[in-house]
């Protein structure tokens, strides 16, 4: 893709920054100067500073890298550069339109299968979500799946949002299961029996891995879980796959604090509302929390506590917090994890707490790439036109792999089409 196509992506700021500097979208490297930078690695921040990329990893960041140039040389004064913002739960590639159920693949309605789903293989770049989030900053997204019927959601996997047909990067990366008022509603109507049949399902796929041979022959006990389901769920007893736990009452986050006490896994929380209730023991058992900084209206029982300082509370304990899109607004706006943090931040999250909520405590908590700025990094950014938690800020351009990545989206197109109008896409009336 030329660099005028991607020029006509973004806003005419950004248009301005990058004219003259005749390179393709490819470019093997890129000068970003006198922009303030946040690393969020050893380097700090640094108020104004130069990042140089080539081939697909920073290469230098420092105050004034000299007279060090580059095929693509960027204008950074008054600029942000952070790291590209990474989703840490979503449906991207999954859905396309809620309403319309031929475009879902993210769920199933069959009890048969549990922990064994993964909907990987339904997968689809070329969703138009994809674009639309990658123009707002947008570089990965863990993608997990949803359930109707059984606590078991299945498996989640990472992708890059570079809609190319290679962009997962992680096929196995998360067991998802349901807790709290939906798990019960799916258990048959009790928190109890959701945590008895998940205490369930890790207890047999223990018996199982075990027994695995005898099992397969039909030489043991009958068991409730379907041999594939145990087989999913051996990662997660090996500790190599995390278990990510849907839970915003406190005690429900306690009890499980409790189930991660009696079997090896590494739990996520999703949700916590009421996390900073018991924001020590999570921090003692050192378990990360993904939060709806924004879902802080007590619209059910079990977030009678939510509260919009929750991210920082949950912070000042000492607890790996990251920040999901609001869940209003679904995966069609995962991007919108930065408005969420800039709330996290407005109500005393420290302002690079907020930003690594959405960036480098994501990257962490899943075991996967990117999320911090440093040499010899994978060059995945952001350039802001301003405070990149401000919602009036906006990507001017983003990096994958070094590669300037196009903002062309649906709604652009819709933009340009009806700002400067072509023949046959005119206004339907006349003055």
């Amino acid at each position: 893709m030329e660099i005028s196509n991607l020029l006509r992506a973004g806003m005419k700021v950004s248009l301005m920054c990058l004219f003259g500097f005749a390179v393709s979208a490819h470019s093997q490297s890129i000068l970003i100067k006198d922009a303030r930078i946040v690393t969020l690695a050893d380097q700090g921040t640094l108020e104004s500073g130069d990042l140089l990329v080539r081939d697909g990893k920073v290469v230098q960041i420092a105050e004034d890298l000299g007279d060090a140039t580059a095929e693509l040389i960027i204008d950074g004064r008054g600029k942000v550069v952070t790291p590209g913002l990474i989703a840490p739960s979503s449906a991207l590639g999954l859905t396309e339109i809620g309403a319309a159920a031929s475009t879902n693949d993210g769920a199933i309605a069959e009890q048969s299968i549990g922990a064994a789903f993964n909907p990987v293989v339904a997968f689809n770049p070329r969703s138009t979500l994809i674009p639309f989030n990658r123009a707002g900053g947008l570089t990965r997204a863990v993608v997990v799946p949803a359930s109707e019927d059984s606590i078991f959601a299945g498996q989640g996997f990472a992708i890059k949002l570079t809609g190319d047909f290679d962009s997962v990067i992680n096929a196995d990366l998360v067991q998802k299961v349901y807790f709290g008022e939906y798990g019960a509603q799916l258990a048959g109507g009790s928190r109890a029996m959701a945590f008895a049949q998940l205490e369930s399902a890790l207890e047999q796929a223990k018996e199982y891995s075990e027994n695995r041979d005898e099992i397969r022959r039909g030489q043991w006990r009958e068991l409730d879980f379907a041999v594939d389901d145990l087989e999913a769920l051996q990662p997660v007893l090996r500790e190599e796959q995390p278990l990510m736990i849907s839970a915003d009452r406190a005690s429900d986050i306690l009890q499980v604090l409790t189930l991660a006490n009696t079997f090896p896994i590494r739990p996520i929380i999703i949700g916590g509302a009421e996390g900073w209730m018991v924001a020590e023991q999570l921090a003692a058992a050192r378990v990360p929390v993904v939060v709806d900084v924004l879902g802080n209206t007590p619209d059910a029982f079990e977030k009678l506590g939510a509260r919009m300082d929750n991210a920082a509370l949950l912070h000042r304990a000492g607890v790996t917090v990251a920040i999901s899109g609001p869940g209003y607004a679904g995966s069609h706006n995962s991007y919108l994890s930065r408005q969420a943090a800039g709330n996290a931040v407005a109500y005393g999250l420290p302002f690079e707490e907020g930003i690594r909520a959405v960036t480098a405590n994501v990257a962490d908590i899943f075991g996967i790439e990117g999320g911090v700025l440093a040499p010899d990094g994978v060059a995945e950014l952001v350039l802001w036109s301003g405070d990149p938690l401000e919602v009036t800020s906006f990507a001017e351009l983003v990096l994958i792999d070094g590669k300037p990545q196009s903002l062309v989206n649906r709604s652009t197109r819709l933009r340009d089409r009806y700002l400067h109008p072509k023949a046959g896409t005119g206004h339907g009336y006349k003055n």
